[in-house]
């Protein structure tokens, strides 16, 4: 490729009447035509001709403090636990759609129809929604309740109270109860700092 181009230059030189020398002193300043395809291949950074090694030593600085506070960020995050996560699941799920088919049975306005469907007409059937409704009204209040205390226990343990209240508004006391088994969330460096102790 290079005797091409040696050939190439010779040739030009001749037609315009200039000698072969500065023609090779020109080309050699200037990068040849047939020489772009390896300039693709090799790509490296472009020169940055004003840094001066106190520049430098100042962008790694810059790095350095970035990298420290995104590790001082990461450690102090809290660890992932998969009860912090808004999700009914388990027992809580149970509860939950037996409470709510419950309490839409006991206070629904189509519930006697339903009832009368099944062959139990007039008092028969009223007596028996007066009956459901006590147990649906416990339920419902028991929702609440579980709903503000989930979040006040929550908060002590560092865990989301929003979360929880969400959880104990459909889970009743049984996520208050699984809320209390649950210890407490610590961060990712009292973790770390936890297993270099031990």
């Amino acid at each position: 490729m290079y005797d091409a181009f040696v050939v190439h230059a010779q040739t030009s030189c001749r037609l315009l009447g200039d000698s072969f020398d500065t023609m090779v002193i020109i080309t050699s300043c200037v990068s040849p035509v047939f020489f772009t395809d390896s300039d693709k291949r090799n790509t490296g950074p472009k020169m940055v001709p004003d840094w001066t090694p106190e520049k430098i030593d100042e962008q790694a600085r810059r790095a350095g403090k970035a990298i420290a506070w995104a590790k001082k960020a990461k450690a102090g995050e809290f660890k992932k636990d998969p009860y912090e996560i808004l999700s009914v699941e388990g027992s809580l799920q149970w509860y939950c759609t037996f409470s709510a088919l419950l309490i839409a049975f006991a206070f629904g306005r189509a519930s006697s129809r339903t009832l009368g469907m099944a062959g139990i007409d007039g008092d028969d059937a009223q007596s028996l929604l007066h009956t459901l409704q006590a147990p649906g009204l416990a339920l419902l209040i028991a929702a609440v309740g579980s709903s503000i205390c989930s979040a006040v226990l929550a908060s002590g343990k560092n865990r989301s109270g929003f979360v929880w209240a969400v959880k104990g508004l459909l889970g009743g006391p049984l996520a208050v109860l699984q809320l209390r088994d649950l210890d407490s969330l610590i961060t990712r460096g009292e973790a770390e700092a936890a297993e270099k102790s031990a």
